[in-house]
């Protein structure tokens, strides 16, 4: 329909004309310049060729032959080329599936509808069935989503609005292949249902083309070539230039989308409608449960690195990025695991609850290392395969450290990590002890209790140096200074501090910088040294910026407001305040109640000293600020 409707347009834009010519039907590539010559009305001559009549035909005319479904007929591409080198004047408009590959090509890839299109589309045609329903834009858009925007989706969504309300609709697609069917009868047969229009394109792949396809449909939310490669093909089963070429062909196909490379590496992407048919492919050919496996598998070896890339070097900042778009796929793979009792690979799979931290998506994380330390709690019982018995402990302090961040000390912190300290003990993992004191320590200071605080952080200070840990010296040093803090030891506090920034910069640990300049802030931020505060939580922001942490960023961000606060520049304080608490609501990260009564003290003060009308309007602008736009504001400091 595209096409035909772009020849309409250009009906009086060529001098000799305009074909089109319909190739759905044809499977032989041999019989195209016959169709062709047909169309054209060209009758066969003796001992002369179709394609030469054709190409006779055309030689000086200004003229726009439409080649409508190549796909099926590729071999036939070199006629497409013999006429665009013989006719001057000649241009060919061909819809394809998969590119011919000509030098003279012009690649213009259809992308799926824009919202308002989609919405659009489906208005017109639920109307043409049901003229007096009640079409509620954003239940509409959600269904226009739910089949990728897709114009043939689309169609056949609205179809059904004759006996489904749009909220059953929208339901009813959570199973988008079984629903998308009876499409109008003067549509060709491969469009009369959403499953026989991809089939169409499947139907022409390879058997290792189709195998690879229905493979893909594992991931979730995209995958890199090195995911692929892993998953699709076991180790020496293809070589690394013959996985390309397969992956390649899918995109040629259509049936899988490459973006734009990210922090340096491509991601490719496959439509929602489509991963639902290549499971379905998948779970036909009896091999879901076995590529399932593999796909956790390789992200259980993935989650193993996640704690490795809290460095400096640009490097394994873009491979933190890099991970980060790998946390649908984490989902997955954690379900899957929990699904099938796979124990052992659950608790690797909960190494990238580090990163939902990172991200201040506490909640996700706490509800992944429950689930997790659930599941292998079970194997041991059952006596079934699971993790060694230090990553249990590792996943122990992992979440009492976790439910401390969430506010959520209450929900068995200290039974956690009391646990992981006895089987640290009881197994000789000096790495555990260590951590298990310092997680004890961090929930005895959340609930107020100091002095027990102090001793486990101590205890877990010293274990730490015993082993060399010098990032777990930091933490413990870090919470022993703001334990100094609150009773009123600056001096104390800021040693501490000094020491453990000396340390990581030394071994250039930037999570740890991170942590620590931004505790520097809001200790000079206490003692009125708002210059040295400001400086402090710049050299901070860079840093939680480059590692893409919001809620860390907006920890920044609102001592950075309560210094310029403190200096009178409030007009300044309400913006960074504004998006300090839109970055948290995005990353759903509340603010700690600890941390709280300071935040609503810096709003209240600037929004009495401005007044309503200039409050409302600072907070607006600092609402709509992105991430980075409010680092480049805080680092700009309007205030100087």
């Amino acid at each position: 329909r595209l096409a035909l409707q772009i020849a309409q347009e250009l009906s009086t834009s060529f001098e000799d004309g305009i074909c089109f010519v319909p190739l759905a039907s044809l499977r032989d590539a041999t019989l195209v310049p016959e169709v062709v010559a047909q169309t054209l009305g060209l009758r066969e001559q003796v001992g002369i060729r179709l394609s030469e009549q054709v190409r006779v035909f055309l030689q000086n005319k200004h003229f726009l032959l439409v080649l409508d479904n190549y796909e099926q007929v590729l071999e036939a591409a070199s006629f497409v080329a013999d006429l665009l080198a013989t006719c001057p004047r000649l241009f060919v408009l061909v819809t394809s599936r998969t590119p011919l590959r000509l030098r003279a090509e012009q690649e213009l890839l259809l992308a799926p509808l824009s919202l308002v299109d989609a919405v659009t589309l489906f208005y017109e045609r639920a109307q043409a069935v049901r003229p007096q329903g009640d079409y509620t834009m954003p239940v509409v858009a959600a269904i226009c989503e739910r089949v990728d925007r897709l114009p043939l989706a689309i169609e056949l969504a609205a179809m059904h609005i004759k006996v489904l309300s749009l909220p059953e609709l929208h339901e009813r697609l959570a199973n988008r292949l079984a629903l998308l069917r009876g499409g109008a009868r003067d549509l060709p047969t491969r469009q009369q249902t959403m499953e026989d229009a991809i089939a169409w394109s499947y139907e022409l792949l390879t058997q290792e083309q189709q195998r690879c396809f229905r493979v893909l449909g594992v991931f979730v939310g995209g995958w890199t070539l090195e995911a692929a490669k892993a998953v699709c093909w076991a180790e020496g089963e293809m070589a690394s230039e013959e996985s390309i070429l397969t992956l390649a062909a899918l995109v040629d196909a259509s049936l899988v989308q490459a973006e734009m490379p990210v922090w340096g590496v491509v991601r490719f992407s496959m439509l929602e409608i489509f991963r639902e048919y290549a499971l379905e492919r998948l779970l036909e050919a009896g091999e879901k449960e076995q590529y399932r496996r593999r796909h956790a598998a390789y992200y259980a070896s993935l989650a193993e690195i996640v704690i490795a890339h809290f460095g400096s070097e640009p490097g394994v900042r873009d491979a933190h990025f890099a991970l980060a778009q790998e946390l649908p796929n984490a989902r997955a793979a954690l379900q899957w695991a929990e699904e099938n009792h796979e124990a052992e690979l659950g608790l690797q799979l909960a190494g990238f609850t580090r990163l939902w931290h990172v991200r201040g998506q506490m909640s996700e994380a706490e509800r992944w290392l429950e689930r997790m330390l659930a599941l292998d709690l079970w194997a041991r019982e059952q006596g079934v395969r699971t993790a060694p018995l230090t990553l249990r402990i590792q996943r122990l302090y992992g979440l009492g450290r976790t439910l401390v961040r969430d506010g959520k000390v209450e929900r068995g912190a200290e039974g956690f990590a009391k646990e992981a300290l006895q089987l640290a003990q009881s197994i000789g993992d000096r790495n555990g002890i260590s951590n298990a004191f310092v997680t004890l320590g961090l929930i005895a200071k959340a609930s107020g209790k100091l002095d027990e605080a102090k001793s486990a952080l101590t205890e877990g200070y010293t274990h730490a140096k015993a082993i060399e840990d010098i990032g777990l010296m930091n933490r413990a040093q870090v919470q022993l200074a703001e334990i100094a803090q609150m009773q009123g030891d600056v001096i104390r506090a800021t040693a501490l501090l000094e020491e453990a920034l000396a340390n990581a910069q030394a071994m250039d640990i930037g999570w740890d910088i991170a942590m620590i300049t931004a505790q520097l802030g809001h200790l000079a931020c206490q003692q009125q040294n708002y210059a040295l505060a400001k400086a402090r939580y710049r050299e901070s922001l860079v840093l939680y910026g480059a590692f893409g942490s919001p809620n860390y960023i907006a920890l920044c961000l609102e001592g950075f407001a309560a210094a310029v606060c403190a200096e009178g520049h409030y007009l300044q304080a309400v913006r960074l305040c504004a998006v300090a608490a839109a970055l948290r609501e995005q990353a759903q990260a509340p603010l700690p109640p600890a941390e709280r009564a300071a935040f609503e003290q810096t709003v209240a003060t600037a929004k009495a000293a401005i007044g309503e009308p200039a409050f409302e309007e600072e907070w607006a602008v600092g609402s709509k600020l992105t991430q980075d736009e409010a680092i480049d504001y805080a680092l700009l400091d309007v205030s100087e």
